[in-house]
């Protein structure tokens, strides 16, 4: 095991989210992304930032318990199970468990640092209904 402190500066950070809005600071990742990060295969560890407005599409994790603090701005969560709408703002923090069916959308601005355990890709996708497509084209108020 290597003795050594594994440092990622802000300034790399911010660098980095210039061009994704998602950066992980520790994992096993499947993808290339511009930021380096700490290899573990226990955990993720990132940073999601949206500069504009935006909405992720429907989805669900299988095994993956997803740990959230939000670090500036506003997001907003639609359990497709229930219709239930839950808003996070800043300082808030917050945890979506394996198999709850959500749309996320987030106010320009909205940065999210995340854990997710285990770590690994699975993510499943849900095809959005009418209905899920307009609530992630309307505007978080």
């Amino acid at each position: 095991m290597d003795k050594k402190m594994f440092i990622v500066k802000n300034d790399e950070i911010q660098n980095a989210l210039l061009n994704s809005t998602r950066q992980y600071l520790t994992g096993k990742l499947a993808l290339p992304q511009e930021l380096n990060y700490f290899e573990d295969e226990k955990l993720e560890i990132g940073i999601t930032s949206y500069s504009d407005a935006s909405a992720e599409m429907p989805h669900y994790h299988t095994k993956a318990h997803e740990y959230q603090f939000l670090v500036s701005g506003v997001t907003e969560y639609l359990d497709l199970d229930t219709g239930e709408t839950y808003r996070f703002e800043q300082g808030d923090f917050y945890v979506t468990p394996p198999g709850i069916k959500y749309a996320q959308r987030s106010l320009p601005g909205t940065t999210i640092f995340f854990i997710k355990s285990p770590g690994g890709n699975d993510k499943v996708s849900i095809e959005a209904t009418q209905e899920v497509r307009d609530w992630m084209n309307q505007q978080v108020k």
